[in-house]
């Protein structure tokens, strides 16, 4: 099994600590990760599998909160197949996004770096134009780990739900398929532009008649989440069993909408009769207010509960077709997603506002019945960006390019103590004034700390102690001095090690289109694409370089 060149903390045998020069004890806290975790190989553990090397199924449910899992000791049974997932593997009890939305949480989650190193905070990076009027590229850097487990032999696919996933943001590389599935009238690459033209155009029989000839995309409470099921069932069962496969499958039905199909819509709420229909969640006129009355807000929150529910009927409908075509056993399953939702914990509704625990804290559960134990959980925080390394480690292969991410494997397995590492997440956010407010959530041991700075203006930071507030509720704490001068000092030294990240990433910015009206309209559809927008000269706003706080 292949070494690692550079992976601190992580092996049985000890390594060295950068800080001091002695050898490193996996009792005692583990590596800085982003600050001195870069792996530039995989397994580290002596009793990883010698035998065949694993399939790799990962699930990434869109906008899935950890907290609204039974398993995760929610009070609503809304996940029985994941719960069943967790008590045959391992669930890791605080893993965190590296953002608190889809496109830069899933470059996180399939490159293992964090957003400086792969430098795409914000969809306006696919607008931009230098003064001549040519298009910038967008500062994408980094490599997929679906490209080197290509290029080991796997058979590699891809279904997914969502704009944000189109090979247009640089998805896609390494898969031999990579179909988006679960369209509307909006979305659809046809019916679309055609339904925008016929709409300028004031075309109300046009209109009608395209929508009695598409009547499927024009069901917004039709899910998406079967046609993915069928799609990857379907591939599945093409597969040979004598080449490993790595399939990814995003849902995202959970996702507002809050509207699943009977009987999930009023599974957990079936008594009420209020206005609350789930719909309408970030529109103009909207009834989902911070100030909604609490029955509705409760009604609200009861249909994402019963989103999830029905995503979670999902995911056993494809874990049953595994384990029908005899793939489970040596299959390394992880369950994801890339990010939270809100519900006014802290003023805000749905996502891409802030970096509080109910926009990052996501599930993270593996199983691999061959390889590793049942019914464990693991403490302390883990992350999106650890994903990369610990498929690449359960497959014996080595990273082609350093990451930011550690392999999890030896904690699943009892091999490692997860204590003291570090972890980020980092979010732009455009709210219509003239500088976007940058985020910056740093966890360690049983602390969040949020920092936020608007330009160049004295930065807000608060802990939020996990120990005390285990869901994150509270607003937290203003930083004491001598706390303040230590997340200062912690602060520079990640953005050092984010900038030395990304610079040994290769570039991926060529042959990305910039964004069309099409695509802003379906955007905007769901919410996205508000507030300012970037133009030449704006690369010190953007979270590149290093880390998304200017020198």
């Amino acid at each position: 099994m292949a070494k690692p060149l550079f992976l601190i903390g992580m092996c049985t045998q000890g390594g060295p600590d950068p800080l001091s020069g002695r050898r490193f004890r996996p009792a005692e806290h583990l590596a800085l990760l982003g600050l001195f975790g870069l792996v530039l190989a995989t397994g580290c553990s002596d009793s990883d599998d010698p035998g065949a090397p694993p399939n790799v199924l990962l699930i990434s449910i869109d906008t899935l909160r950890a907290d609204h899992l039974h398993c995760y000791g929610y009070e609503r049974a809304t996940s029985p197949r994941i719960d069943a997932l967790a008590s045959e593997g391992v669930l890791f009890e605080r893993a965190v996004s590296s953002t608190s939305w889809t496109l830069p949480a899933h470059l996180s989650m399939l490159t293992g770096l964090p957003v400086s190193a792969h430098g795409v905070c914000d969809d306006r990076l696919w607008t931009r134009n230098n003064s001549a009027g040519a298009p910038i590229s967008p500062p994408l850097k980094g490599r997929f780990v679906s490209e080197d487990l290509a290029d080991a032999g796997y058979n590699t696919a891809g279904f997914f739900t969502w704009k944000y996933l189109e090979p247009q943001f640089g998805f896609g590389a390494g898969f031999d398929t990579w179909e988006r599935l679960g369209h509307q009238f909006f979305t659809h690459p046809v019916v679309g532009p055609e339904f925008q033209r016929l709409r300028a155009a004031g075309d109300v029989e046009g209109l009608r008649a395209l929508a009695a000839k598409h009547p499927a995309l024009f069901d917004d409470t039709l899910p998406s989440s079967p046609e993915v099921i069928e799609h990857a069932s379907e591939w599945l069962g093409e597969q040979s069993a004598d080449d490993p496969f790595f399939l990814f499958v995003h849902l995202f039905d959970v996702h507002d909408p809050y509207t699943p199909p009977a009987p999930f819509d009023t599974m957990f709420d079936p008594d009420y009769t209020g206005p609350i229909d789930g719909r309408r969640i970030t529109s103009d006129d909207s009834p989902v207010r911070g100030d909604m009355p609490p029955r509705d807000l409760e009604n609200l929150i009861a249909r994402y509960d019963g989103g999830i529910a029905y995503v979670d009927h999902q995911v056993g409908e494809l874990l049953d077709r595994l384990s029908a075509l005899g793939l489970d056993e040596n299959t390394l399953v992880i369950l994801t997603s890339d990010h939270g939702e809100e519900f006014f914990e802290h003023g805000h509704k749905t996502h891409r506002r802030q970096l509080h625990m109910e926009s990052v804290h996501v599930p993270l559960v593996m199983r691999w019945p061959a390889s590793l134990p049942q019914g464990e959980r693991v403490s302390g925080y883990v992350g999106i960006i650890d994903l990369a390394p610990s498929m690449l480690a359960a497959c014996g292969i080595e990273a082609s390019v350093p990451l930011g991410g550690a392999d999890l494997l030896p904690f699943a397995r009892g091999l490692a103590e997860n204590s003291k590492r570090t972890y980020t997440a980092e979010l732009m956010l455009f709210d219509g004034s003239s500088a976007p407010e940058r985020h910056l959530g740093v966890g360690t041991g049983l602390d969040w700390t949020i920092t936020r700075r608007r330009g160049d203006s004295t930065l807000d930071e608060l802990r939020i102690d996990l120990a005390a507030d285990p869901l994150g509720r509270g607003n937290g704490a203003p930083l004491g001095t001598a706390m303040a001068s230590e997340h200062s000092g912690l602060m520079q030294r990640i953005r050092e090690s984010f900038g030395s990240l990304r610079a040994a990433q290769p570039e991926r910015s060529g042959g990305l289109p910039q964004l069309t009206d099409h695509d802003r309209q379906q955007l905007a559809a769901m919410g996205y694409t508000s507030g300012g927008e970037f133009g030449e000269g704006d690369e010190n706003r953007l979270c590149i370089d290093g880390c998304i706080w200017p020198d």
